[in-house]
């Protein structure tokens, strides 16, 4: 088994890859109690306005891959 790779403290936690096999390679800081820098919470959050018109629209046709 690989060594466990961690996100530093203090940034972002964006991860990349697949089946435990992840790395953090955003180094971007973050504020304290914050998991993701601003462009990926952008990706992984979803305004609760937004989910809503998706739902009643027969789906969600989102433009990138799901993140988590």
């Amino acid at each position: 088994m690989s060594d466990l790779s961690l996100p530093r403290p203090g940034r972002c936690k964006w991860a990349e890859g697949e089946s435990g096999n992840y790395t953090f390679p955003c180094a971007n800081r973050v504020e304290p109690g914050v998991s993701y820098c601003t462009d990926h919470a952008a990706i992984v959050y979803i305004p609760p306005e937004e989910r809503r018109r998706n739902r009643s629209g027969g789906g969600m046709s989102l433009s990138f891959k799901r993140a988590a």
